[in-house]
């Protein structure tokens, strides 16, 4: 976020509930006007009547401020959204009634911008790891593995996904400018936002024995998806499983549970603590998959991905193979301002492996640690031949070894 941007959100972040404030200074008059006859009880009254100084700073801007005209509205909306980005939490936002009416579509598989999956921001921008069929993004020429720098002028090097993602979103049919690396070479590309469907899993089965899985993300269709995708490599009669979570930022806590019942076999998945102290465990009941599994993970593998590989490690159900995981180990929800109609995301809770471990800025340490070469490394997983994945060949040998072993054994 632009420094300028950052700033007019932190000088307006004073600016808290208008209504209430003003429900906060009439009090003041009715309780200074009745004498012993307060309406209120001292602490609420005392509370509304701190707050009575930003209605005098709200009521400052509206009168004084020289530069682009303002309304109550657009104040208190930045007053909100400067607030959250007061907090130490990155994963914190607030959203309008459309804002957050867009992120549960995004949420359903459904999308309203470009089109495309991007990694974790880091001193470049954002990598595009995946261009969604039919997107606006493929229809711009943006590729895999291209990075964005910049849109609309406003850099994303270094900030949190949500910050990113608010860029990118907007109305369909209005355009956004982005500036790209592709190859190290910047170029600069407009697109115009859209909206469609997008899957979450795809499954072959590789030598006539050995599934794959990938999920994408654990969002939309996620679960039915991979059940499906399951049910037809045991249908195939697979003797071992590859699941493929890298590049995966993780997504919904209920899918992710759902999609480890299906593999582990009966005992914890992962445990969720609250502020408050109360902890949710979720398990998983006897039914699993009982051939050998590995699962494939890297350092764009977050929030959701690591729950899945750190309960498959801990349970000893599979071998996590790849490099060091994202490291996301808290727990964000959601809750309605019943006041505007607006919601609010933040950080209320951490997650806890099987072992008791939170992998938050930690990560998951694989069991086969395996990089890609140089010359690939950072390319998306789809852009990558399978000749040259170091990492897809570490985990099928590792599971066809396994499967071997056991009919060995048997």
């Amino acid at each position: 976020m632009k420094q300028g941007v950052r700033t007019a959100l932190y000088f307006v972040a004073a600016v808290v509930i208008t209504a209430v404030i003003s429900v906060a200074v009439t009090l003041t008059v009715i309780n200074r006007g009745r004498g012993d006859r307060v309406v209120l009880d001292t602490g609420t009254y005392q509370s509304y009547q701190s707050l009575a100084p930003l209605l005098e700073l709200k009521d400052t801007i509206l009168k004084e401020h020289y530069g682009k005209a303002v309304t109550s509205d657009s104040l208190l909306e930045g007053a909100l959204k400067g607030m959250i980005g007061s907090l130490d939490d990155p994963y914190a936002r607030y959203y309008t009634e459309e804002e957050y009416k867009a992120y549960l579509e995004k949420l359903g598989g459904a999308y309203h911008g470009i089109g495309a999956l991007v990694g974790q921001p880091d001193e470049k921008g954002v990598p595009v790891l995946k261009v969604y069929e039919d997107s606006p993004a493929q229809k711009a020429g943006i590729l895999d593995g291209d990075i964005i720098t910049a849109v609309d002028g406003n850099t994303l090097a270094n900030l949190t996904m949500e910050e990113v993602e608010a860029f990118f979103g907007g109305k369909d049919g209005t355009t956004v400018h982005l500036d790209i690396l592709r190859n190290g070479a910047p170029q600069t590309m407009d697109v115009t936002r859209g909206q469609g469907v997008v899957n979450r899993v795809t499954h072959k089965l590789l030598n006539q024995r050995t599934g794959y899985i990938r999920i994408d993300q654990f969002t939309g269709t996620a679960r039915d998806e991979f059940t499906e995708a399951l049910r037809d490599l045991t249908d195939k009669s697979m003797r071992c499983l590859v699941l493929d979570l890298r590049d995966d930022p993780g997504g919904e806590l209920s899918q992710v549970v759902a999609i480890a019942d299906e593999l582990l076999p009966e005992g914890v998945i992962v445990t969720v603590r609250s502020t408050d102290g109360k902890a949710d465990v979720y398990k998983s009941d006897a039914k699993c998959v009982t051939v050998p599994m590995a699962v494939l993970v890297n350092e764009n593998s977050a929030s959701a991905s690591e729950i899945l590989a750190a309960a498959i490690q801990d349970s000893g159900a599979g071998t996590v193979v790849g490099t060091k995981t994202y490291g996301k180990g808290v727990v964000q929800t959601t809750a309605e301002l019943a006041s505007n109609g607006g919601w609010v995301k933040l950080t209320t809770a951490a997650y806890f492996t099987p072992g008791g471990a939170n992998v938050d800025g930690r990560g998951v340490q694989p069991d086969i640690e395996v990089d890609l070469a140089e010359n690939i490394k950072g390319k998306p997983i789809s852009e990558i031949d399978t000749d040259d994945d170091a990492q897809l060949w570490a985990a099928l040998d590792e599971v066809r070894d396994q499967a071997d072993a056991q009919s060995s054994a048997g």
